[in-house]
């Protein structure tokens, strides 16, 4: 064997032995790896990885559209955000991160993340895209549920400053009636010295906890805004 056949063979191996490498990493990914024209249908030249498992079709389903195209998998909602955050890597010449909805096999919904970017030939242009798409569910699901969880104690510290509005309501009320009191236990003079002490008692009682409950609304309040900011 001539030296350049030797070179030629062993090229081929270490091609062949990396090509190995990067499907049996593909393959431990909760997820796949693709690579697709720029165009309409997102034409799938190349997927490695669990793609039966995130979309439910095996990979010669989706690779030139034998079967379907990927972008007919794209939640109808979602394709518009999809495109436009393509469109925005691609002008910008940056990757692009996006999670969105696919619609599987069996009808079930998957969400995933997809971060790729654009691949450009030497005349500037775009000649493929590609990237990684990463089965997300779990973290939607997370992300749902602290976010219902939010939106209880959302309506519990509603119902708190509901109800404690109502106790300043019964507060001002009862700071009337003290007035109203200590008026009529002036005019009673001696006789009516010890319901004016009452009623003076009655008062102070009354602002004080006025003032707790005001500081009660103001927290909870403050808490309510933080759980909307903390939900964006």
């Amino acid at each position: 064997m001539s030296s350049e056949e030797y070179q030629q063979d062993t090229d081929f191996t270490e091609t062949d032995d990396a090509a190995r490498i990067y499907e049996s990493i593909a393959n431990r990914m909760n997820g796949f790896l693709y690579r697709c024209r720029n165009d309409k249908n997102f034409t799938m030249t190349n997927m490695a990885g669990a793609v039966k498992k995130v979309t439910g079709y095996a990979e010669k389903d989706l690779l030139n559209n034998q079967r379907l195209s990927y972008v007919s998998l794209i939640h109808q909602d979602d394709i518009k955000k999809v495109d436009s955050a393509v469109e925005e890597g691609m002008e910008n010449n940056t990757n692009w991160n996006v999670d969105y909805r696919l619609r599987r096999a069996d009808g079930s919904i998957q969400w995933v993340n997809e971060h790729g970017g654009a691949v450009y030939n030497d005349r500037g242009e775009v000649d493929y895209l590609e990237g990684v798409v990463a089965d997300i569910n779990d973290r939607k699901a997370q992300e749902a549920d602290r976010k219902e969880k939010m939106e209880d104690v959302g309506v519990t510290s509603n119902q708190i400053i509901n109800q404690t509005q109502k106790i300043l309501q019964v507060l001002k009320t009862l700071k009337m009636l003290s007035l109203n009191a200590s008026i009529e236990a002036a005019r009673a003079g001696e006789a009516g010295r010890g319901f004016a002490v009452v009623a003076d008692q009655v008062k102070e009682l009354a602002d004080e906890t006025g003032k707790s409950a005001q500081s009660i609304t103001q927290l909870m309040g403050e808490l309510e805004e933080k759980l909307n900011e903390a939900s964006e």
